[in-house]
Order: structure tokens, then sequence, then C-alpha cells
């Protein structure tokens, strides 16, 4: 009989996709746009500002989830430190990226120093951003999850699927 927990590799991924789908809202919503009179419209600072907060909020659990994911590949690993370091500098990337997602969202907020609504933004920041989370989540994709794969057993994916969905 086949349970009905999911894998944890799906689960995380699904996660990955609703990012993804985050960052290209906030793509669409930086964009350039004009006006009928020919003026360059500034982007909408709420929808923003809403968009970031899935960046600082939401995603803490999709992070606690794949530490879950982490610990038990490097038991795994046992006492080899190259994996280890590696899972430390996602967890750092991780502390990185929600950092910067906090610190745009002070700066859409007027928070800045003389920073007012999105014009307070810096354009490169939000699009380094954006680039900085994709490819972060392609590692982690082409990393962490092939390692989860070769490297856990059925069991011991059915047991990290069970705390991830107690988070």
């Amino acid at each position: 009989m086949r349970s009905m927990v999911p894998d944890p590799l799906h689960l995380l991924k699904r996660e990955h996709e609703v990012m993804l789908d985050h960052l290209r809202m906030i793509e669409t919503t930086i964009a350039p746009r004009t006006t009928r009179s020919r003026v360059t419209a500034e982007p909408d600072r709420r929808t923003l500002c809403e968009l970031f907060r899935f960046f600082t909020d939401r995603v803490s659990i999709h992070f606690s989830r794949e530490a879950v994911l982490m610990v038990a590949l490097s038991r795994s690993f046992g006492q080899e430190q190259t994996a280890r370091k590696r899972f430390e500098g996602l967890r750092r990337e991780h502390r990185e990226l929600r950092a910067d997602a906090a610190g745009i969202m002070k700066a859409l907020n007027g928070k800045s120093s003389g920073a007012s609504g999105v014009a307070g933004t810096d354009p490169f920041r939000i699009r380094s951003f954006i680039q900085r989370y994709r490819t972060h989540l392609a590692y982690e994709e082409r990393i962490l999850f092939v390692l989860a794969e070769l490297r856990l057993t059925v069991e011991q994916r059915l047991r990290i699927s069970h705390r991830m969905l107690q988070m």
C-alpha cells in the first residue's frame, strides 16, 4: 500500500515553483510601463511590498524544511567535511536572501536613509535579488535534491516528510 505522505523532494520542488512564480511577479511589477501620455509609470509599491513579504516571512518554513533534509544528508555523509561545508553554505545563503528581501522591503517602505517609496529602491538591487534567488534554487535542485535522491532510503525520506509536514 502506497503512503499518502508526499516525497520531501516533491514538496520542496513545489515550494520552489511558488518562489519562482513570486520572482516572476516581481519582475512583471518592476518592468517599465508607459501610460497613455507616454510617461513611464512607477511600479506599485504595495504590490512589491506584498511580494517581498513572501520572501521575508513565508519562506522561513521552506528553509526549515530544507534544514531537516540537510541534517539527514549530513548524517549520511558521516565525517566528510566537504558536504557539511556545502550545507552550511546553503543555510548562510538562506539567511542572506531573507536579509536582502527585508532590506528591499525596508527601502520600499521608505525607512531607508532618504528613500521614498519605489523610487528609493534601486532596480538593480531588485534584479540582483531575483537572479541570486534563481541561482540558489537551481543549485539546490542540482546538488541538494540529487544528493538526497542518491543517498537517502525510502524510509528515511518518509521520516523526513513527516517532520517537514509538522512545520
